[in-house]
């Protein structure tokens, strides 16, 4: 297994761990993306196509690089997981599609509801921002699995002690390096799939 590290500070990182060599990868080659911060990883984006992962963090890094993912200056202090979760807690409940989703603009990688995280690319004025949020696992009741069932809490005691697993400045020259390596990826999976293909 191959391993591409994106640095964020000396004890935190973006990982994409690879099912083979960088170089041999192609568009649905599955990957997953760690958040590492200190000694905890935590799962973005589980087993799933490379190309679905690195569209929308190009894309992002490019708005925000223009600054264009401005955030409601309400979301700020408790970061946009918080409200997102809400979102997601009352268009379960109440399947009212006039909701406004506060993540939609900003959201990079989610994962399934067993992981239960979610990541947002925003400005708040001229800085970008990378959050890390956990997401409520139980939107669609309570548990089934007995193991799972030991950690189940109520969507009312999530949300009141409501914690974002990070929310991290990210330097301009970082941004940019992570957008150079998007567009080199997404380059080379287009010529990988082509080259794979002509070799049927």
């Amino acid at each position: 297994m191959d391993l591409i590290e994106l640095e964020i500070s000396k004890t935190q990182s973006i990982r994409i761990y690879l099912p083979c060599k960088k170089e041999e990868l192609e568009s649905f080659d599955y990957v997953t993306i760690k958040y590492l911060k200190e000694q905890s990883e935590y799962i973005l984006y589980d087993d799933d196509f490379i190309i679905a992962a690195i569209r929308p963090f190009k894309n992002l890094l490019e708005k925000a690089l223009n600054l264009e993912l401005q955030i409601k200056s309400e979301y700020i202090n408790k970061g946009i997981g918080y409200y997102y979760n809400i979102y997601s807690n009352e268009l379960s409940t109440t399947y009212d599609l006039s909701l406004v989703d506060p993540g939609e603009n900003f959201i990079v990688w989610g994962t399934p509801s067993h992981i239960g995280i979610e990541t947002f690319i925003y400005n708040v004025q001229d800085q970008i921002y990378i959050e890390i949020s956990p997401h409520y696992k139980w939107l669609d009741g309570y548990p089934e699995d007995e193991d799972e069932a030991k950690e189940y809490v109520t969507f009312e005691n999530f949300i009141n002690n409501y914690q974002p697993i990070d929310i991290v400045a990210i330097d301009k020259s970082v941004a940019e390096k992570w957008l150079k390596f998007c567009c080199e990826m997404i380059e080379m999976l287009k010529e990988n799939d082509k080259k794979y293909s002509e070799g049927d």
